[in-house]
């Protein structure tokens, strides 16, 4: 037999629908005891619950105190997180971030954005594809997740759209990952409102890539630490554009604490340009405390320029990571005797905590004992 439903759950069902519909019941949930309130709470998707934290946060329910005396509206608030949480953990049940979210909100709606862009990408590559990235539909799959209902589909605002989830809830995106196919000028538009604090890239490898990736760079370029490129190929232009886009016009300096580029490669025909001017990046960088090149074909004179940019940056550099290329040798050219490394000299290296050299062709212990004596700070090796 089935279980009736309670005459609570069906109330919270009502007034869902109400709030997925319209505004009008708002001031009404305002007014709910606490416990009621809160309850109410777990029964909403993710749409309606936005909508109500949104109007809460504008102080839509009344007055500036309404329904928040005695403190209430703090432990209000700390429900909403409580919630957003769980929702999170529902719909992504196998991701774990490795520092717990302080924002579920942000978090939430982060990952969602995340998820609509992938399917974009999916849809962009197709030979098929014609039109507006920004038309593209999102699947029924996602919409249902955030509570979307068909009876919506009159409302003002088209959910099923990517413009309308990028404009909605792009500005909660701190970390994105985008593919070629999305580093498009109609990308950058799609994303104004957002404040990157981590990018991965991927597949960027031509001049139409690259230039709206610059625009991307930019526009996040206040707030941009952590940046990433895989399978990428990169160009004299490539890495200058990117240099130009983060680096401030003033001083020339760009606030990139992260670079990563794994698995990419240089235009054969002028390697000499791009190492020129990625050295030139690496030295405007004070702020850079990771640097990981691997597995990018990079040759000991790379490795020299790279290691010789760094002893006159003036950033504290804690991980550096070569590995998966052939470097060897590049380390004792070097006299730790020499100019370089007096007077302070070598700042980015002296704070070495790893350093990651493996099929490096570093070769035998010696290569381990010149790395010892330069880096006497490093408390984690990695060679093969």
């Amino acid at each position: 037999m089935v279980k009736a439903p309670s005459l609570i759950s069906l109330a919270a069902l009502a007034v869902k629908r109400e709030l997925l519909l319209g505004d009008d019941v708002i001031p009404y949930v305002c007014e709910l005891p606490a416990d009621l309130f809160d309850i109410l709470l777990t029964y909403l998707p993710p749409l309606a619950l936005q909508k109500l934290q949104t109007k809460m946060d504008g102080d839509d329910c009344g007055s500036p105190d309404y329904c928040f005396e005695n403190g209430r509206k703090h432990g209000r608030y700390g429900n909403f997180n409580t919630v957003w949480k769980k929702l999170f953990k529902t719909r992504w049940s196998g991701v774990t971030d490795q520092i717990e979210p302080v924002d579920w909100q942000q978090r939430y709606w982060e990952a969602h954005v995340q998820g609509c862009l992938d399917e974009a990408a999916e849809l962009v590559v197709l030979p098929s594809f014609r039109g507006l990235i920004s038309d593209i539909n999102i699947s029924d799959t996602i919409l249902n997740y955030i509570g979307y209902e068909q009876q919506m589909n009159h409302l003002a605002c088209d959910y099923s759209k990517l413009s309308y989830h990028c404009q909605q809830f792009g500005h909660y995106a701190r970390c994105l990952r985008l593919q070629n196919a999305l580093c498009v000028e109609e990308t950058c538009q799609l994303l104004r409102e957002s404040k990157l604090q981590s990018l991965v890239l991927r597949w960027i490898r031509f001049e139409e890539h690259v230039q709206a990736l610059c625009k991307l760079l930019i526009q996040n370029s206040e707030t941009l630490a952590s940046l990433e490129f895989l399978h990428c190929k990169l160009s004299p232009s490539f890495v200058e554009g990117i240099c130009r886009s983060l680096c401030s016009k003033r001083k020339r300096i760009h606030k990139i604490e992260n670079l990563s580029i794994d698995i990419s490669s240089f235009i054969e025909n002028c390697p000499s340009s791009v190492v020129v001017e990625l050295v030139s990046f690496l030295s405007s960088g004070r702020s850079l405390c990771s640097l990981k090149l691997r597995h990018c074909h990079l040759d000991r004179d790379f490795g020299r320029m790279v290691f010789s940019s760094l002893l006159e940056a003036s950033s504290s550099l804690s991980i550096l990571d070569l590995s998966g290329n052939s470097i060897g040798g590049w380390l004792s050219k070097y006299d730790r005797s020499g100019p370089l490394f007096s007077l302070g000299a070598g700042k980015s290296l002296q704070s070495l905590r790893l350093l990651n050299l493996r099929y490096d062709m570093i070769g035998n212990a010696v290569s381990l004992l010149l790395c010892k004596l330069f880096f006497p700070t490093i408390n984690s090796w990695q060679f093969q």
